[in-house]
């Protein structure tokens, strides 16, 4: 009789063990399939994440689209992103930094109105233990994760030698320059004016106006005041050649390209507005900044970063792509996905 119950326990106990191997070998298989990594790789750890994204200002298309792109990108991997405006205000920023550390986020996206003027919070972030995600405006600093930015030195360059080959190398050329100490404006500058050297007909008269329209405005009829032979502009973003084209328009200079007295306008982005005049003739040229991909990679490496992986580069510089009239129609041009969400 003690043969028999002991064996019976015996069976009882193997019994419950192979069954509960079997189920946890179940449960495994079931998050393979649902998620297609197991629990100790893959999206899971991104859930719940905090992001702070201080932006250097929401008034600009480009900067919309770049906010959109990492918030749907932050979505997909299950983090909470909050959106910081600075509005081009460098001391803005600084007080929203500070404020952004104090409730110690699990990471900051950041696009700086000054790259000089960010390094104080950058490196308080950094202390902090935070680690900071730099998009855009090249950082002049080393206290961030990973950079992604434009090559704007490039499109500077690029847009001189468009405008000088349209011209026909002569004439006075206005700059429209973005913000002092933006990185971006400041390296589209100095790319231009460096390749209009090449050009020693071409007289460069530079128009600060801080990326805003009215002071393209406003400044762009005061040029043509003091001087008569201007034959092209090139605009470090494609929302200050809005300020451009009504300036032109008050002037009733405003013709369209091929026709005798066109003033040759290359702008920077690839803004939905800046596509639509180049349609409509008035704009020649812009070199795209994809603000799409901008804010995608930035994000995705955040969430590879929760995840463990840190193979992503340092710094990453998208290349500048020309838009003229042959490839405005593009529906994979940032400009262009922008519109199509409107209608």
């Amino acid at each position: 009789m003690k043969k028999l119950l002991g064996l019976i326990v015996l069976l009882v106990v193997l019994t419950f063990t192979l069954s509960a191997c079997g189920g946890e070998k179940t449960s495994s298989n079931t998050k393979e399939d649902n998620n297609g990594k197991s629990s100790s790789s893959g999206g899971e750890s991104t859930e719940g994440k905090r992001v702070s994204s201080a932006l250097m200002g929401l008034g600009f298309e480009f900067m919309v689209m770049l906010n959109d792109s990492s918030k749907e990108t932050a979505k997909e991997n299950g983090m909470d992103m909050q959106v910081f405006d600075a509005n081009t205000d460098a001391d803005n920023q600084a007080t929203q930094m500070q404020n952004i550390i104090a409730t110690k986020p699990d990471t900051i996206l950041l696009s700086a109105v000054d790259a000089k003027l960010i390094i104080p919070s950058a490196k308080a972030a950094k202390n902090a233990g935070i680690p900071v995600f730099r998009v855009e405006s090249k950082p002049l600093d080393e206290d961030y994760e990973t950079w992604v930015g434009y090559d704007n030195y490039k499109a500077g360059e690029m847009a001189a030698d468009y405008i000088a080959k349209v011209v026909g190398e002569k004439g006075t050329v206005l700059e429209q320059r973005g913000m002092v100490g933006a990185t971006g404006a400041d390296l589209r500058s100095e790319g231009f004016n460096k390749r209009m050297k090449k050009y020693p007909n071409i007289k460069v008269v530079t128009l600060n106006n801080e990326w805003v329209a009215d002071k393209a405005f406003s400044n762009t009829l005061d040029a043509f005041t003091a001087h008569k032979d201007i034959v092209g502009t090139f605009s470090a973003n494609d929302e200050m050649l809005r300020g451009v084209v009504s300036a032109l328009k008050k002037l009733d200079k405003l013709k369209k390209v091929e026709e005798s007295g066109h003033i040759v306008m290359v702008g920077v982005d690839g803004t939905p507005l800046g596509l639509e005049r180049i349609r409509d003739g008035i704009q020649d040229a812009s070199l795209n900044q994809d603000a799409k991909e901008m804010g995608k990679v930035a994000t995705e490496r955040m969430a590879m970063y929760f995840n463990g992986d840190t193979s992503y580069p340092k710094d990453t510089m998208l290349e500048p792509v020309l838009i003229d009239k042959n490839n405005v129609d593009d529906p994979n041009l940032w400009g262009n996905v922008m519109a199509s969400k409107k209608k």
